[in-house]
């Protein structure tokens, strides 16, 4: 009988969420990635799943992020989900207003800001899926993404022979720089797909602590 094609998972957890869990699906946050991996490519030996994030600091207006994150991850340890982690900066600037609004001198007003930057994440990625490529550790590569920061190194294996594929996070309307990175094949996450990958509501972990879905998550 013929060997079932491996894949290798690469989950740019910023797009994912932002995406399609933020806004559009935030029943579906308590998602198993492993789950998800295998419903996504059914007729292949799912090998490795690699979630590339960062830890969350607490927001004035949402304290609790970071403690449901880290319950989120725990849950991820129960999987054969390898975390790879970059971090979050708060940025301070200063940007125009919107609508864009002049002071009697004719300059453009602006206000201070402080933004959260995830930083590291896409290098992080990139590198790991080349080296895990040119080490030939599948026969098959996916990046759960839309960010085109990800198009070179893309671009850069499949023109060495590897076989490549995008999981959308923004369905159909996915970033078309990707057209250029010699795809084999582009995927999207459906609705039901993510239903059908959550975890149960409560889970043990290797030493028996519950592991349960934090309560103001849909």
């Amino acid at each position: 009988m013929r060997a079932r094609r491996t894949v290798m998972v690469y989950v740019d957890g910023f797009a994912l969420y932002k995406g399609m869990l933020q806004y559009e699906f935030p029943q579906y946050k308590w998602l198993d990635l492993e789950a998800l991996s295998r419903r996504l490519f059914p007729h292949r030996d799912v090998v490795g799943v690699k979630f590339f994030t960062a830890p969350l600091k607490p927001l004035t207006n949402n304290p609790g992020i970071g403690q449901r994150q880290q319950i989120y991850w725990r849950a991820l340890r129960t999987t054969n989900v390898e975390i790879v982690q970059g971090k979050f900066n708060f940025v301070r600037q200063y940007l125009p207003l919107h609508p864009e609004e002049v002071d009697a001198d004719g300059r453009v007003v602006t206000v201070r800001v402080k933004r959260p930057e995830e930083k590291g994440s896409d290098v992080a990625l990139a590198s790991h899926l080349i080296v895990d490529a040119m080490e030939d550790r599948a026969d098959s590569y996916a990046v759960i993404t839309n960010d085109s920061d990800l198009v070179p190194p893309m671009e850069l294996l499949s023109a060495r022979g590897k076989a490549l594929a995008l999981v959308s996070v923004a369905k159909e309307k996915y970033n078309k720089a990707f057209e250029a990175a010699g795809l084999e094949t582009v995927r999207q996450i459906r609705r039901g797909t993510l239903a059908a990958s959550q975890f149960p509501g409560s889970l043990r972990d290797e030493e028996g602590r519950t592991i349960r879905k934090p309560p103001s998550w849909p």
